[in-house]
């Protein structure tokens, strides 16, 4: 160790070459970590040399030298300040690159109110978290580099004082360039301003990760909705909506309210629809004969893989994040969604009896704090099940219980049928009900999920390895989604009430396979490289099925056996309708966009003619009520409320 320090000594330089020589290693950390986190997102030390021509390579680079020569200095130490900035910007890549690969979306900040759930969210997509070559080269760059700024910490030390008055101007330099002079300086130049929505993906691919996610951050907190925003404008946008609105007839006082039973089914869709793969028999027989009797077709949704509170709180609430960049509903506070006319808030008022059960804990999304505002009476999760399920009431353990009714490592969705049955019976001389199922059986990892006792469904694919026990076991998860469903249909043929079942799965499984790729891209479906996917790709992968189903033909909303397109943009409208209900205004709207429009998300958009478009539609059927809506949307969660009430 003397040695060490001895050589340090006389590699000391002058103060006026140290403080130079520290601005230097500064922004040359800048680079390494630039590089590294390039090399982490497109896994090709091609890209990362391509980048160096790139202006947003060099903004990351400043944004990453500054903030590591600010810490350096603040904390007397070029390592402290390397490991600080280091770690946090390898960090941010890998969460990134591994979302994206499990999901084809990129990080948010709203993900980052779930960092408490980090490993429980590893731990559901373990299968998934393998690191490259690359990757693994990116942090032996990154530990290299680290054990240089540590050699070189000591000679490049300044005093106390000045190291503190130097931490203090470069992070003095950050805050102008970065925050104060963000918009003009860095985010116009990129091609990214930032009084433009834009979703995440979009910024980042403008921007870059570190950017990409900065900039969100940046307008989260500097968030302006424009000159034109007053009561006066608002008033007249509200007028518009009742003029757009008025050719709604008032519903039927005849028709009889139905319950509804509506089920999130965990990652299910037409799994012998892909490209080259057959099944010996049909794995959602249940599914396809209850299509002949319900109106069923595509439910297309904003994401791959992963996200099911969004896409269930977009059915729920109306709450379109397409319109609003994009972002994360759960992240909202849930005071929010107190603020329009929810699903079951709608029902409750008039007279429904309301409940939500998931088949899982509460621990990923944290939902009682935002369903509780949502209109429920009631909600459950896998340890309330006693409460009105008497086989786990009346075992002499709960959990050995439970236990016994997993599937797939998850609680089974057989088991969810039997719960909405007893939780039906338990209150249908309370009037008409309204109950929502969130299944868990079908959710990922896929990898040996099920025993080889479970496993009843048969296939044949081009797959193999890792890629053909994914869609086998995936496959086995669909069946049991499916057949659960049959169950449930089957106990309500023999209710006198009218019942309609509402069933949907919420996104089809990201399905990533450790050795790059998805199980989607081996099947020749759409590119591995989901940042070349044209509109096409997006209908193959962000579609998913539906069906409504009802005891009584009449409470149909079409013919049994048609088919039409849906949405989580529409589905919340759709049911409302069910019901007979005389609509609030908000949902009016909704329901007169979705005459012209099926989705509209931060990804992609696809009209009722059937055209899919990447870029937003500037005109054409079903735009205005899109515009209208956005401002309601804005005026309600960012604004003053101008014209909420008047919604309601």
């Amino acid at each position: 160790m003397k040695h060490i320090i001895a050589a340090q000594d006389r590699v000391t330089p002058p103060v006026p070459w140290r403080w130079a020589l520290t601005v230097l290693a500064g922004l040359l950390s800048g680079l390494v970590w630039a590089a590294a986190v390039w090399l982490i997102e497109t896994q090709s030390l091609h890209a990362v040399a391509a980048a160096l021509t790139a202006p947003q390579m060099w903004y990351t680079v400043l944004f990453l030298g500054l903030l590591t020569l600010a810490l350096s200095l603040l904390f007397h130490s070029l390592f402290a300040g390397n490991l600080i900035v280091g770690a946090a910007a390898v960090l941010l890549a890998f969460v990134n690159y591994f979302k994206e690969l499990i999901t084809t979306l990129p990080l948010t900040i709203g993900d980052f109110t779930l960092i408490g759930q980090v490993g429980q969210i590893a731990g559901l997509n373990s299968a998934a978290l393998t690191l490259s070559r690359n990757s693994v080269l990116a942090i032996a760059g990154g530990v290299a580099w680290l054990l240089l700024a540590l050699f070189f910490s000591r000679p490049l030390r300044l005093r106390w004082r000045w190291s503190a008055l130097g931490g203090c101007g470069a992070a003095l330099a950050f805050g102008l360039l970065f925050w104060v002079g963000a918009g003009p300086l860095v985010y116009r130049p990129l091609g990214a301003p930032v009084a433009s929505a834009v979703p995440q993906w979009s910024a980042n691919q403008s921007c870059g990760v570190v950017l990409g996610l900065w900039r969100s951050l940046y307008q989260n907190f500097t968030r302006d909705l424009g000159k034109d925003y007053t009561p006066g404008r608002m008033e007249s946008v509200l007028s518009e909506v009742q003029l757009l609105t008025a050719d709604q007839s008032d519903p039927s006082e005849e028709k009889p309210r139905p319950n509804v039973i509506l089920i999130l089914s965990e990652s299910f869709f037409d799994v012998a629809s892909l490209d080259g793969v057959t099944f010996e028999e049909d794995p959602i027989a249940d599914f396809r004969a209850l299509k002949e009797e319900g109106v069923s077709g595509s439910f297309f949704t904003r994401t791959l893989g992963y996200g099911t509170c969004n896409i269930e709180l977009e059915v729920l609430t109306g709450m379109n994040s397409g319109l609003l960049s994009g972002e994360d509903l759960y992240s909202w506070a849930p005071e929010v969604f107190t603020r329009l006319p929810s699903v079951p808030a709608v029902l409750q008022e008039n007279g429904y009896y309301t409940a939500m059960l998931h088949t899982f804990n509460d621990t990923i999304y944290h939902r009682a704090g935002i369903f509780s505002r949502l209109g429920f009476d009631d909600l459950y999760f896998s340890s309330d099940f006693a409460d009105f399920y008497g086989p786990a009431a009346q075992a002499e353990d709960y959990w050995s219980y439970m236990n016994s009714r997993i599937s797939g490592q998850f609680y089974s969705d057989a088991l969810m049928s039997d719960l909405l049955i007893s939780l039906y019976e338990k209150h249908d001389a309370d009037g008409p009900v309204f109950l929502y199922g969130i299944s868990m059986e079908n959710h990922s990892t896929y990898q040996d999920k099920y025993a080889p006792e479970e496993l009843t469904v048969s296939l044949t694919s081009p797959l193999t390895g890792e890629a053909a026990n994914d869609l086998l076991n995936l496959s086995q998860g669909i069946h049991n989604a499916s057949a659960a469903l049959g169950k449930l249909a089957d106990y309500f043929r023999t209710v006198d009430e009218p019942t309609v079942i509402v069933f949907f799965g919420d996104h089809r499984p990201g399905l990533g396979l450790s050795d790059g790729g998805t199980v989607y891209s081996e099947l020749g479906m759409v590119p591995a490289d989901t940042r070349v996917w044209g509109p096409e790709d997006y209908v193959r992968t962000y579609s998913t099925e539906y069906l409504i189903w009802s005891n009584d033909p009449s409470c149909l909303p079409a013919e049994p056996g048609s088919e039409a397109e849906t949405s989580c943009n529409c589905l919340g409208a759709g049911i409302l309708e069910l019901t007979g209900i005389d609509m609030p205004l908000y949902w009016k709207l909704i329901r007169a966009i979705a005459r012209d429009r099926v989705i509209d998300t931060a990804l992609y958009h696809r009209g009722r003619d059937g055209v899919t478009t990447i870029p937003a539609p500037t005109e054409g059927a079903g735009i205005r009520g899109l515009e209208l809506l956005t401002a309601l949307l804005n005026d309600a969660v960012y604004g003053k409320q101008y014209v909420t009430e008047y919604l309601r």
